[in-house]
């Protein structure tokens, strides 16, 4: 799990997004134990895998959206406003620029990821979130 951070949502953002009503069953990853039949969860018995992976023996422990599965959940456009990404020195911003007013919604991280997540937070929250 350590070395995946950066790479996927963690358990606990994704149960936020999850009580936010966003729909975690497109995320193209999965926590799982490290071990078959593993019923424990402390941070060094679970892994992330592809969804797609066998995990007849191993306790699955929830979804987990890398940065691609953010960004296409993001809506590109809504009420003229259009996203946008940019890279600072040490941080990341995610941006619906509007092309009428100079009211941007502007949500950033010091990773890619954590940006995409803040955006996606509040895209939910402001009900812009759409199922696709």
């Amino acid at each position: 799990q350590k070395c995946m951070k950066n790479q996927v949502l963690s358990i606990e953002q994704m149960q936020k997004l999850k009580e936010l009503g966003v729909d975690t069953s497109k995320a193209s990853m999965c926590y799982i134990s490290k071990y078959p039949s593993c019923d424990f969860d402390d941070g060094d018995s679970i892994v992330v895998v592809s969804k797609d992976f066998n995990k007849r023996l191993y306790n699955e422990f929830g979804p987990a959206f890398t940065l691609q599965d953010i960004v296409e959940l993001l809506p590109y456009t809504f009420n003229n406003f259009y996203l946008k990404i940019y890279r600072g020195i040490n941080m990341y911003y995610f941006i619906y620029e509007s092309i009428n007013s100079e009211d941007d919604i502007i949500e950033k991280g010091n990773t890619p990821l954590l940006a995409a997540y803040n955006m996606l937070i509040w895209v939910a929250e402001n009900g812009y979130l759409t199922s696709k």
